[in-house]
């Protein structure tokens, strides 16, 4: 996927604080062609910073754009979302909702698009817009890499701190683009991509046993640089975070139809190298403080229960629609039947659901106004996750410590829990995901994608106001996005995926 050379940066006046400082060392100028080392670290800086704070729209005084569209996390509010409507964790009948005040902008009304298209899986504009802020990132990384090549004033740190930076970003973003657009069991139809900032026309679908050797060699190459990162300036590159990164490569990869003999082995010992000695959360205080930060573009890290966490705000509260907030309305039920997976003195029941009227809100996302200074955060690289894919590593080959793992997490959510005394360790690791990640990222509908879970949910006709069932079964194609028919195949001759017109 190819971006025109020409990036337009337009920043107000910043104020920043301590490791922000870092990330602008230059003034920015209305546009900008790279030559130096110093222009390269700039443009890196200027995306670093986007990543870390730019919101969902250009109407924030700070923001970078590319090729038209503003730079940001990919994975933005609205794509959370969007996932979010794809799992089996939400109550869809009464979605469409607005906030206290009757606000469009907020609530489920904010998202009738998605909703239209989500509650039968059918997300075309998940796709498309996933597709294109992902591929807006990756087209900038090409192009700053393309000149970091050509720089006349070559210094070892500089090059290898924004070299490692920008091969890791890309590696994990189409790591989440593959798992999202690619079928789990075909590998012919693996994403389309090149690094290459100087090819304009569209490549082929790779193989994904190709994909991942590619992108698990960029993570692996970064690995043996001898730079340290600079903690008030890199983001990713971070041995601990490169760990993480792998695996969660290796867990999906393990089942897949690029499935290697050592897969599950690799998800076992990346895991845990990159959890290290670092605890999941154990009250209600840590597991509460995984999903708000201060009202900063800080990143703090290493945290104490995450290894990397977003802000998507860089001032403001974030009230995060459709979720609601507490001085005005609770708006999204869980389903029935993921919160009655949840014991009833598990520290995420009081963190993650609040129960009105006899109703049970979400208020995992949900702004607090007695939270002073508080801000939703993405939280990517989680130690429960880690700890979870080495238990179910372990489980999948046959190897002791699996179920001591399982107790140890669940002890840690649960206080005073005896054990578990079932015959299915990894059905219970998979519930032990399910319950803590939703609301995250796309970890709950990656996992459903990867063990092929069955679905029958009520949601509701929003054009009859009739109550319809809906089922996605466990092999079905709805389990891959569809590849955005004007974004990418009008311009480049590639198979859809099966299934979609």
């Amino acid at each position: 996927k190819v971006m025109k050379k020409n990036i337009i940066l337009l920043l107000s006046v910043l104020i920043l604080c301590g490791s922000c400082s870092d990330f602008l060392d230059l003034p920015p100028k209305n546009t900008k062609v790279v030559y130096t080392m110093a222009d390269v670290r700039e443009a890196m800086s200027l995306f670093l910073y986007a990543t870390i704070s730019s919101s969902a729209d250009a109407t924030y005084s700070k923001y970078v754009m590319f090729n038209g569209e503003v730079i940001q996390y990919p994975f933005t509010r609205r794509i959370n979302v969007a996932s979010a409507l794809y799992t089996n964790d939400l109550d869809l009948t009464d979605f469409l909702n607005s906030d206290g005040l009757n606000n469009e902008n907020r609530g489920g009304l904010g998202f009738k698009t998605e909703y239209r298209e989500n509650k039968n899986w059918e997300g075309y504009s998940f796709a498309e817009r996933v597709w294109g802020e992902v591929f807006n990132n990756i087209g900038y990384l090409n192009m700053v890499l393309k000149d970091l090549e050509g720089v006349p004033d070559y210094n070892k740190t500089d090059y290898e701190r924004i070299l490692g930076e920008a091969r890791v970003i890309r590696a994990y973003y189409l790591l989440r683009l593959n798992q999202l657009f690619a079928p789990y069991d075909n590998d012919e139809l693996g994403i389309p991509f090149n690094f290459d900032a100087d090819i304009i026309q569209g490549g082929k679908r790779w193989k994904q046993a190709d994909l991942y050797k590619k992108l698990i060699g960029e993570i692996m190459d970064v690995l043996e640089y001898e730079t340290s990162p600079k903690e008030s300036w890199n983001i990713f590159f971070n041995k601990r975070i490169m760990y993480a990164i792998l695996a969660q490569t290796y867990q999906y990869k393990a089942s897949s139809c690029a499935a290697e003999d050592d897969d599950w082995s690799k998800a076992e010992y990346y895991a845990k190298e990159a959890r290290g000695n670092g605890v999941v959360e154990s009250t209600i205080d840590e597991q509460r403080e995984l999903t708000a930060t201060t009202v900063s573009p800080v990143v703090n890290k290493p945290h104490r229960f995450a290894l990397l966490r977003i802000s998507l705000y860089d001032s403001g509260p974030n009230d995060y629609s459709p979720w609601g907030r507490p001085d005005e309305r609770l708006m999204q039920y869980p389903s029935d039947e993921l919160y009655q997976l949840y014991d009833k003195n598990d520290i995420r029941r009081e963190v993650y659901f609040k129960e009105e009227e006899g109703k049970v809100y979400f208020v995992k996302c949900v702004f607090d106004p007695n939270e002073k200074d508080a801000n939703c955060s993405h939280v990517l690289f989680r130690y429960s996750d880690l700890l979870l894919i080495e238990a179910e590593a372990l489980a999948r080959q046959g190897k002791d410590g699996a179920l001591d793992l399982l107790n140890e997490f669940k002890r840690s959510k649960i206080p005073g829990y005896a054990g578990y005394s079932g015959n299915d360790v990894i059905g219970e690791i998979l519930k032990e995901r399910r319950k803590e990640f939703v609301l995250e990222e796309e970890m709950n509908w990656i996992d459903m994608k990867r063990t092929g879970v069955k679905v029958t949910r009520l949601a509701k006709d929003e054009a009859t106001e009739e109550i319809k069932s809906y089922t996605l079964e466990s092999n079905d194609y709805r389990y891959t996005l569809p590849i955005p028919a004007e974004i990418e195949l009008q311009y480049n001759n590639i198979q859809q995926n099966p299934g979609w017109k």
